[in-house]
């Protein structure tokens, strides 16, 4: 009698963790990542899917639809940038993402936050850089926000980032603090 309770006990536990590494609930604004043995093997859609048992097959689920939101510039005088007419510029923006395809998102960048830094820091500074004082602080802030989002866009499709830049925002332009007073 010990020893089928054992067996029993066996069954039990291979038959639970079939079922709990085979079958995987996937939320709609989801997408599960599948791996095979640690490979990049299909994306499974919103529902209810189908894997081989683990550890062959792994599941990671990826939120698609979470607008993700970075804060760049202006927490330091270090972050000034050239605007095309020689002034410096204090510029703080917030950067608005989501992930567009999971599998690029987790295998082709080793930081993509960083690398959304990155690329935001260095499309402000690129467009900055053709743009006077006056029109960064003033009305051609929206034209400013649109290249900046469309640049990033076309270096992170570069890189098969898998990253979608929903939009730029920016919070504040001004002059160095040094200079800002004389400057109004």
């Amino acid at each position: 009698p010990n020893g089928s309770l054992i067996f029993w006990a066996i069954i039990a536990f291979v038959a639970a963790w079939f079922v709990f590494t085979t079958f995987h609930s996937i939320a709609p604004g989801q997408r599960g990542v599948v791996t095979r043995f640690g490979r990049y093997s299909y994306t499974l859609g919103p529902g209810i899917g189908i894997t081989l048992p683990s550890p062959v097959d792994k599941v990671k689920k990826i939120d698609v639809e979470n607008i993700r939101s970075v804060d760049l510039g202006s927490e330091n005088s270090d972050d000034l940038m050239l605007t095309g007419d020689q002034n410096l510029l204090d510029i703080a923006y917030s950067v608005r993402w989501n992930i567009r395809t999971p599998e690029l998102y987790l295998f082709q960048l080793a930081e993509p936050e960083e690398t959304i830094h990155e690329v935001g820091e260095s499309a402000m500074r690129a467009v900055i850089s053709r743009v006077s004082l006056n029109d960064a602080m003033g009305d051609r802030r929206a034209d400013i926000e649109l290249q900046v989002a469309q640049n990033m866009q076309r270096i992170l499709d570069g890189y098969r980032s898998g990253i979608q830049i929903q939009g730029i925002a920016i919070k504040q332009a001004d002059p160095p603090d040094a200079v800002n007073d004389a400057f109004k």
